[in-house]
């Protein structure tokens, strides 16, 4: 069992084309592997810091493994444009993280709105995470200060998958400083 599931989950967002949003669509059960990365695939995450030493940078993913880091504050090197790249596999498994947060199905904003932050902490930090793929597209606004239960931790999780498959932390300051 746990190996289908593993299977379904591993490759289900080849579904995503086809199913991404749509709150009628249905999986068949079947697993479905794709060979390739759609072309379109780019995968953005960006920080944005609130009090204190946040780092604050944007990462640009694109679907032949690419990786652009930009760092803007609180980084090794403020203000460079670092190039970098990832494997096709590693695309896959950021493609996967997507899906199992059902990404698509998520509010587009965490941030400030009664309807699905119960309390706000000030001066928090922020993230954007984007995907485009198949020809859609979306992005979320996640403001870390907005908490409650309609806050789904898997976003956070998703947030923290894409810097560690990226390997963000290379180009991030030590925890002792600078």
């Amino acid at each position: 069992m746990k190996m289908l599931l593993h299977i379904i989950f591993g490759f289900s967002l080849a579904l995503l084309g086809l199913s991404a949003g749509c709150p009628g669509a249905s999986y068949s059960g079947q697993a479905v592997i794709t060979q390739n990365i759609p072309q379109d695939l780019m995968i953005t995450l960006e920080r944005q810091g609130g009090f204190a030493n946040c780092p604050v940078y944007k990462l640009t993913i694109t679907a032949d493994g690419a990786v652009v880091f930009e760092g803007r504050r609180c980084v090794k090197q403020e203000g460079a444009t670092i190039k970098s790249a990832i494997s096709q596999e590693q695309l896959k498994q950021l493609m996967t993280e997507f899906d199992r947060v059902n990404f698509f199905s998520l509010e587009d904003e965490y941030w400030m709105d009664p309807r699905v932050c119960d309390r706000v902490r000030s001066d928090d930090k922020e993230a954007f995470t984007s995907i485009r793929v198949n020809g859609k597209s979306k992005t979320i606004r996640h403001y870390h200060g907005c908490m409650g239960p309609k806050v789904p931790k898997e976003l956070t999780e998703l947030e923290n998958k894409i810097d560690e498959i990226v390997n963000t932390a290379q180009w991030l300051p030590d925890k002792k400083g600078r």
